[in-house]
C-alpha cells in the first residue's frame, strides 16, 4: 500500500469514527433511547448513512489539485520532493569536510 493509499484510508476511517459517532448520539437524543441497542432498523439505516457521508471530506480532498497529503498531485509532489532531497545529500555529501586522519599512536616506553 503507496503512502497515498495510507494517509487517504486513515482520513476516511478518522472520518467514519466521528461521523457514526456523532449519528448514534444524535439518534439517541431525538429517539429517547438510552442504548444503541435499543435502535430499531430505522435508526440504523440512518447510522449507515454514515458510511458514505464519512467519505466526501476525503474524495474532496482526493480531487483538491493542492492537496499535497492524498490529492490528484501528491504523487507528483512527493515525487519532486525525493528528487531534490537526493540532490541536497548529494551536494552536501560532496561539500562535507573530511575527518582528520588519525595520527598514529605514540610507541610505549
Amino acid at each position: 500500500m503507496n503512502q497515498q493509499t495510507k494517509a487517504a484510508l486513515d482520513s476516511y476511517l478518522r472520518n467514519l469514527l466521528g461521523v457514526v459517532l456523532a449519528l448514534v448520539t444524535t439518534t439517541m437524543a431525538s429517539s429517547g433511547v438510552a442504548s444503541p441497542l435499543e435502535f430499531g432498523a430505522g435508526e440504523w439505516l440512518t447510522v449507515a448513512n454514515g458510511l458514505w457521508a464519512a467519505a466526501v471530506p476525503t474524495a474532496l480532498r482526493y480531487i483538491n489539485k493542492k492537496d499535497p497529503a492524498f490529492g490528484l498531485v501528491a504523487a507528483a509532489v512527493a515525487t519532486g520532493v525525493s528528487a531534490k532531497l537526493d540532490t541536497a545529500t548529494k551536494a552536501a555529501a560532496k561539500t562535507a569536510p573530511k575527518p582528520a586522519a588519525k595520527k598514529p599512536a605514540a610507541p610505549k616506553k
